[in-house]
């Protein structure tokens, strides 16, 4: 079991993991609610007030491939660097992540309907 908890996490702990994580998900939300500054609010997909349930629900599939994109991008640059990588550096991945996140996967929506959320089955 030893072996493969070296050979998912490499030299890095798990406590080392969790925190790069908390602050790329820190960035991710943030950029999610600037954006969210922008929406159409007479939108009927949208809710009229703010909401942080709604906010967190219809991007969950971002923040998955955010998180999973952080842990694969600090797993493998961080022996490709030769170093541990700083907590400034997990968020600023986190901003360049939920940014291009963004870009590519509205260039996905625009293409296929797979990432679209059921917002009917939302409830408030």
């Amino acid at each position: 079991m030893n072996e493969f908890k070296q050979l998912v996490l490499g030299d890095l702990s798990i406590p080392y993991y969790l925190a790069a994580a908390f602050f790329c998900f820190l960035a991710i939300i943030i950029s999610l609610y600037a954006g969210s500054k922008k929406r159409n609010v007479a939108s009927e997909s949208t809710p009229e007030k703010f909401s942080w349930n709604f906010l967190i629900w219809d991007n969950t599939k971002r923040l998955v491939a955010g998180m999973i994109l952080m842990f694969i991008f600090f797993r493998f640059a961080v022996p490709a660097l030769g170093r541990a990588l700083s907590m400034e550096v997990a968020f600023g991945i986190g901003c360049f992540l939920s940014l291009g996140l963004d870009q590519a996967i509205g260039l996905l929506k625009q293409k296929f309907d797979v990432l679209q959320m059921d917002r009917e089955k939302f409830k408030p």
